[in-house]
This record gives structure tokens, sequence and C-alpha cells, in this order.
């Protein structure tokens, strides 16, 4: 047939012939010359192949026939496009993609998809004749203005030809055009070429299936991402006379937020409350109570400022809010001093001893006992006082990085001796260092493995 289509009236087939044999295929049908040049395509193939233009080159989808010399003809059926939709379709996740692979893929050469979108507006999404995919947004007037789309958005036709498109986000696209019901309130119309009911009806309600999927996708990225943003920690804030620098590691990293917490809140006559936490387990649930326990706190620094006070009161609104994980922390208060260095006032419960790195190299463990928070009505909470030279540094942690488990051996944990070890490497160093070489050692311990959530809190006076 490809010699017949060259060759013309020399191979017994004219191009008058051969157009009346294909246009009358149930299939789409497109035949590409040597140089994979359309050169020729029946009326259903600018509908599933749309990029396939006579004269342009391409590449087609579909069953494909060796036709000789270099000749192929591509076939597809409509129950084959909409699988291919179908299955394409269903990859994707995110609504503003969704909606931009419905367009591409539409059965026609200039396809429009309207659907509600933000403040009551319209969204119009439309593939142009250089195949490119564009958005706008509109007020629902333009749309009311084509008494036959209105009728398909608000459900009360099940298609409608659109002969005068008027006013709206077209993107110059002309009548006549076909729209079907997409989502609620929402159309696909479909210009140019020839116009199937049936064959557009179906692709649009599996398109509908898929946004509708990936809209409540993100509405629920979006929700997690809100709640998210009031777990994670704050950034650092800045102190005069100090140095700050944190670790952060979750255990689902995926989530980006843990039982783990730290803050650090400064106050207006220079000097800063800080503190460091571990709520029991790890995951949601831990974080959804560490910024419960964050708030409390916050709210408590109001009204307390002496850390053992402060715990005994925390304590207490956890236990009244009818808390369930305990939590072990350190607080503290930090006060530059005129002469240099920083006095710390530290009160913790049930957490791991906070460590101090002397300007010698020496590596000091801060002795401060209290039983654990939010569980126990009768609890008692010590109180100490550690003073901090210029360049001396102290480091507060969660369980986390202790009881990290060996890649090789499970059964060994990095411990307090490595720990120490760790830090007294870090002398001479500005906090940012000792919280850098503090991870790397602890993740070089941990390799691939799993590890709880881990975290740092490095306080370091100014040298």
């Amino acid at each position: 047939m490809a010699q017949g289509y060259r060759q013309g009236s020399e191979a017994g087939l004219d191009l008058d012939a051969w157009h009346r044999l294909v246009d009358g295929f149930h299939e789409a049908v497109v035949v590409l010359d040597p140089d994979g040049v359309v050169r020729l395509a029946n009326p259903l193939a600018a509908i599933l192949f749309p990029q396939a233009r006579p004269g342009a080159p391409t590449i087609a989808t579909g069953r494909s026939q060796d036709l000789g010399g270099g000749w192929t003809a591509w076939y597809r059926g409509a129950d084959e496009f909409l699988e291919d939709a179908s299955r394409r379709l269903l990859t994707i996740t995110d609504r503003a993609g969704t909606l931009r692979t419905v367009v591409e893929m539409a059965p026609s050469p200039y396809p429009v998809v309207i659907v509600p979108g933000a403040r009551g507006r319209l969204e119009w999404w439309r593939r142009g004749p250089d195949g490119l995919v564009t958005a706008a947004r509109t007020t629902r007037q333009p749309a009311g203005a084509t008494p036959a789309l209105a009728a398909v958005l608000d459900g009360t036709a099940p298609h409608a030809e659109i002969t005068a498109p008027g006013e709206g986000a077209w993107g110059g696209a002309t009548g006549p055009g076909l729209a079907v019901p997409l989502t609620d309130g929402g159309a696909l119309v479909c210009f140019g070429g020839p116009r199937d009911p049936d064959l557009v009806t179906r692709y649009a309600e599996r398109a509908a299936a898929a946004v509708r999927v990936s809209t409540r996708l993100d509405e629920q990225e979006r929700a997690v991402a809100a709640l998210r943003a009031h777990l994670l920690p704050s950034p650092l804030p800045v102190v005069a006379g100090v140095r700050l620098a944190q670790v952060y590691e979750p255990a689902h990293r995926g989530m980006l937020v843990g039982g783990d917490f730290y803050d650090v809140h400064p106050r207006e006559d220079g000097s800063a409350a800080f503190v460091l936490g571990d709520v029991a387990g790890n995951g949601l649930e831990a974080a959804v109570h560490s910024g419960r326990v964050r708030q409390s706190l916050h709210a408590l620094l109001v009204v307390e400022q002496r850390p053992a006070q402060l715990l005994n009161l925390l304590n207490a609104a956890l236990r009244a809010a009818g808390s369930k994980l305990f939590t072990t922390l350190v607080i503290g208060n930090l006060v530059p001093v005129q002469a240099g260095g920083l006095r710390v006032s530290l009160s913790a419960g049930g957490h791991p001893a906070p460590l101090v790195l002397r300007s010698g190299g020496r590596v000091d463990e801060v002795a401060v006992h209290g039983g654990i928070v939010g569980v126990l009505s009768e609890v008692r909470f010590q109180q100490t006082t550690v003073a901090l030279g210029p360049g001396e540094t102290l480091l507060l942690y969660s369980d986390g990085v202790t009881e990290a488990r060996a890649q090789d051996d499970r059964q060994e944990l990095f411990g307090d001796a490595r720990l120490r070890a760790t830090l007294a490497e870090c002398a001479g160093l500005p906090a940012e260092a000792v919280a850098e070489h503090v991870r790397r050692t602890v993740f070089s311990w941990l390799g691939t493995a799993e590890h709880d959530d881990l975290t740092l809190l490095v306080v370091q006076a100014e040298s």
C-alpha cells in the first residue's frame, strides 16, 4: 500500500482511493513515510493521535504494521486509547499534574478543561495549536455567558454543542465544540476534528476519577503540611554572646517530624530559655505530643522562669490534659556574663545528663536529676547552675544518640563513653562544627541502619 501511495495511480491506488479506504476504518490510522513524517491520517486519528498531523514528524503509539519500503502504519482503537489514558492518569498524584495530563491526552485537537478553583473561581486548562498546555483563572461569569456550557457545568445536560464559545479563557478556540461533564461543576470541551459524544464521555469519566483522587491527595497534603509546620522545630534565634547549633534527625525522615524537640526563647533582657526533650516513641503520635509540650512550655514561660518550677507546672499541665505519653527533657536559662561567658541554670526530668566541653578539652557531666514528666503526680526536679567560660560548650542530646546501634553489631550501642570522647575531639571548634562532628560520628556508627529520633542542641559561650 505504501508503494501505491508513493506512485499514485501507477500502483492502482490513487490518493483519493487511499483516503476513502482509511477514512472508513473504525480505528485511528496514521501512515508514516520512511523519514517518519505523517503522510496520511484518517479523521479518527485527529482524536486518538492528536499530535499526528500530515506533513509533521511524529512518534505514534499503538499497533504498527510494516508496509514495506520503510513505510509504517499505526493503528489505535478507542478502547486501547482509554486503557492507555487510565493507566497514565493513575500514576499521577498531584492535582495540577493530573489536569495537565487530562488536557494532553484528551481526544481532541484543541481541548479545554474547566474545573472549579479556589475562591469560587473557575480554572481553564487548554492545549493550543502548538501543543502547549496553559492554565487561566476567571470568575464564573464567562461560563454563564455560554448557556450550553453552563448546562453541562451545573449537571443539567449530559453533553452540549458549543457553537459560539463567547467570553472565557478558551485560548483562541472557536466553535463548534463538544462539552461533557467532568467533575462536579467541571467540563471537558473538545474543539476540532470528529466529535464523538460516547468516546469523549468515556474519557471524561476516567479523567474525572483521576482528578477527584489527586484533588483529595492535594488537600490531605496541604493539611499535613500545615500541621507539620507547627510541629517542626523553629529556626534557632540570635542570642547576644551565644553561639547555637542543632541536629534534628527524626526516625521517620519522610515525615520530617518526630518525638524529639528543642526550642530557644530569647528574652528582652538578653537572657534566653532553652529546652531539649524526647517524647516516648516516634512518628506522628509522638510528634503531636511533642507539639503539645512545646506549646505548654511556651505559655508557662510567660509566668515562670525558674527551670525546676517550670517542670513542676509542665507536669501538672500535661497530666490535667490527659497525657498518655511520658516526656523526658532538660530545660534551662542562659545569661551572658559581662566579663565573658555564660551562667546556665538547668533542671531535668528523666533525661540524659548534659555534657560540658571545657576549654582544655575536658568533658564534664552535669549532674541534674528529676522524674519523668507528664505521668506521675508526685515527682521532684533538681536544679543546678553551670558556668561556661568563653568558647566552652554545653551539649544537650536525646537518647537516640547514645542508644544508636552499630551497623555491624545491632547489640552494641554508641553509648555515653563514645559520646564523651567524640565531644572531647571538638575542643576549640565553633558550635556549628561541634554539632556536625557529633552528627557525622554517630551516623558513621549507624551506617544505613534504622535509628530512633536523634537530636542535639549545642550552646556555646562566644570567645
